[in-house]
C-alpha cells in the first residue's frame, strides 16, 4: 500500500500536486471514440437528449476555463502564501495545461459522437451554446469572465478567484454532472467517453484538492464560503433535470464535508 508523503511544511505542497499531476498525464487524442459514435444513434432517445445536454454543457464550460485561468497566476504571485508564490503560480499553470486537455476531449466528443455541426472548434462551440443548460452559461461565459477580468486588474485576490472556480464551480457544478454522467454510462454504452470522463475526474479531484489548500493558506473573506454553501444546491441545480435530484444532493453534501474538514467553515454550517 503506498506511504502517505512526509508533510514537510507548507513550502511542500506545490511540489506535491506537481507530482500528482505528472502522475495523472493522459492523451485527449488517443482516447477511441469509433464505438461511441457507432453507439450513441441506438441510444434511447430520452437518455441521449439527457446525455447531450451534459456533453454540450462540458464543451462550453472547459473552453470556458481553459481560456480564463491565467489570471489566476498573477493573482498567486500577488497572494501572500505560505507555500512559495511561484511554485503555487507552476501548479495553477499545470491546471491550466489540464482545463486545455479537457476542451480537446470535449470538443472531440462533440464532432465525432455528438455529431454536431461545425468545421472548426469554435462553430462546434457555438452550436453547443444552443444545447447547453442557460444557467451553465451564465456561470461560464458570464461570471467566470467577470471575475478573471477582475484578477488580472487586481480588484479581486486569489481566494475570490479559487472560491468561484475551485469550490463552486469545479466542486459544485462540474462535479455534479461529472457524477451523473459517470452514472448514466456505467454501462459502458459510450467506452470513450466514460475513460475521458474518468481521466477528467481525476484532474478535477487535484484542482479541488490544491483549491482547497489555497483556501487554507489564503482564507476568503468572512462569510464568502457560507455564501456559496447555502446556495450550494442552486448552483448544483444548473443543469437541469439532466441531473437526478439525488446526485445533486450527493455532491452538496461532499462539498459541506470538505470544507469543514478542512476547517474552512463551521461544523454546523455544513450540515
Amino acid at each position: 500500500m503506498p506511504q502517505r508523503p512526509p508533510f514537510k511544511g507548507r513550502s511542500f505542497w506545490p511540489s506535491f500536486f506537481s507530482k500528482i499531476v505528472a502522475h495523472l498525464q493522459w492523451e485527449a487524442r488517443a482516447i477511441d471514440l469509433v464505438p461511441d459514435a457507432r453507439a450513441w444513434p441506438e441510444l434511447e432517445p430520452a437518455r441521449r437528449e439527457r446525455l447531450t445536454t451534459l456533453l454540450a454543457g462540458f464543451r462550453v464550460a472547459e473552453d470556458a476555463v481553459a481560456e480564463h485561468l491565467e489570471p489566476f497566476d498573477g493573482a498567486a504571485k500577488r497572494a501572500s502564501l505560505a507555500s512559495a508564490e511561484t511554485l503555487m503560480a507552476w501548479v495553477l499553470f499545470l491546471q491550466r495545461r489540464d482545463e486545455q486537455r479537457h476542451a480537446v476531449f470535449f470538443d472531440r466528443i462533440a464532432a465525432e459522437v455528438l455529431g454536431l455541426p461545425g468545421e472548426t472548434p469554435d462553430e462546434r462551440r457555438e452550436a453547443a451554446r444552443e444545447l447547453a443548460p442557460p444557467a451553465v452559461l451564465e456561470l461560464f461565459e458570464e461570471r467566470l469572465p467577470a471575475l478573471a477580468a477582475d484578477l488580472a486588474a487586481g480588484h479581486a485576490e486569489l481566494s475570490d478567484g479559487v472560491s468561484l472556480y475551485h469550490m463552486l464551480l469545479e466542486g459544485i457544478v462540474f462535479d455534479t454532472a461529472r457524477r451523473a454522467l459517470l452514472d448514466d454510462i456505467a454501462d459502458g454504452a459510450l467506452p470513450g467517453v466514460r475513460e475521458g470522463v474518468r481521466r477528467t475526474d481525476l484532474d478535477e479531484r487535484w484542482h479541488i484538492g490544491f483549491g482547497v489548500r489555497c483556501l487554507i493558506e489564503s482564507p476568503p473573506a468572512p462569510g464568502v464560503l457560507e455564501d456559496l454553501l447555502a446556495g450550494a444546491e442552486e448552483s448544483a441545480a444548473a443543469w437541469g433535470d439532466a441531473v437526478p435530484a439525488a446526485t445533486r444532493e450527493r455532491v452538496v453534501r461532499k462539498v459541506g464535508r470538505r470544507l469543514s474538514a478542512a476547517g474552512l467553515i463551521e461544523r454546523r454550517a455544513a450540515a
